[in-house]
């Protein structure tokens, strides 16, 4: 009998997009908050004249599959090496490099050719491969709390097999350092430390299976990144942020969390603007919340995600 207990993803680089690749122990995910898709589509009732009374049949179309989930945004624990998270980064759009020992992550050019994925969902009672796989992400960091990317992974949808149990390997999966004074290097906004308790943005992008009659895949809408933050409320010679509202003014924001090599990640907004401040009570405090517009500064350069 299954249980919930044995809910699993694996995800691997596909070769040739759209391309089944087999999977192993040790692409398995070592995700939480997990959402299985197994079978979305869009349902459209037949609604034929019959002469009777009740409902008819919903025929389905554009059927595919996926999850979403979470996974700690955990840097890789040495320099030069890159996350063992990468391949979801680049499955959400974001190209890889490396600069001297940093792994740094931004947002593909248009018409770049994104690679994808094939995932494997497993929950006991069968399996079920899903090819193809984009999607979009996020992040949230939070106070005391472990660091997080979100994605939302979207593929061409495959009949499910009868399950079979198999060892899956975590041994490279670091955990994510908690958002705590020990561990948070730097969180400033045009070069201005602001004492913070949440920050998160999201890609803003949809994965879209089969939008072509003839042309089968998954696509991914054009990016926005947008995002907010909470932070206690600076005095106004420290920082007018009201003034930076209303007169549109943009900075660099960036967020750093860990101190020691190989356990450092920077996400950087080279070109930020913040809008919509609301006041909010931090434990007695007066804070603000601001949502924050990501924009290009020289192009592609919008949000920089580096591990060092």
């Amino acid at each position: 009998m299954a249980t919930w207990k044995q809910r699993l993803i694996r995800e691997i680089l596909e070769t040739t997009p759209g391309t089944l690749e087999a999977t192993t122990a040790a692409d398995a995910i070592l995700c939480r908050e997990v959402t299985f898709n197994m079978l979305d589509a869009d349902y459209t009732e037949q609604n034929f004249l019959t002469g009777r009374e009740g409902a008819q049949a919903e025929d389905l179309s554009n059927i595919r599959a996926g999850a979403q989930y979470q996974v700690e945004a955990a840097a890789p624990g040495a320099v030069a090496t890159a996350p063992v998270y990468a391949h979801l980064l680049q499955s959400s759009g974001m190209a890889m490099v490396t600069d001297l020992d940093d792994t740094i992550f931004t947002p593909m050019p248009a018409g770049d050719a994104i690679p994808s994925c094939t995932m494997q969902l497993r929950n006991g009672a069968q399996m079920q491969s899903v090819v193809g796989v984009r999607g979009s992400f996020g992040f949230t960091a939070e106070v005391n709390q472990r660091a997080y990317f979100s994605f939302t992974r979207q593929g061409q949808y495959r009949a499910p097999e009868a399950f079979v149990a198999a060892a899956h390997d975590f041994s490279d999966w670091p955990r994510g350092l908690e958002c705590t004074p020990e561990n948070m290097f730097a969180f400033t906004l045009g070069g201005t430390k602001l004492c913070a308790t949440s920050f998160s943005f999201t890609d803003g992008r949809t994965p879209r299976v089969n939008d072509y009659m003839n042309c089968e895949g998954t696509k991914l809408t054009p990016r926005m990144f947008t995002g907010s933050m909470t932070v206690k409320h600076p005095d106004l010679g420290t920082k007018d942020l009201l003034s930076m509202v209303k007169n549109v003014v943009t900075e660099p924001l960036i967020f750093t969390l860990g101190k020691t090599a190989g356990n450092i990640i920077t996400v950087t907004g080279a070109n930020v603007q913040i809008k919509a401040p609301t006041e909010q009570d931090i434990n007695g405090d007066l804070g603000v919340r601001l949502d924050l517009r990501f924009l290009p500064d020289a192009g592609d350069d919008e949000i920089e995600i580096r591990f060092s």
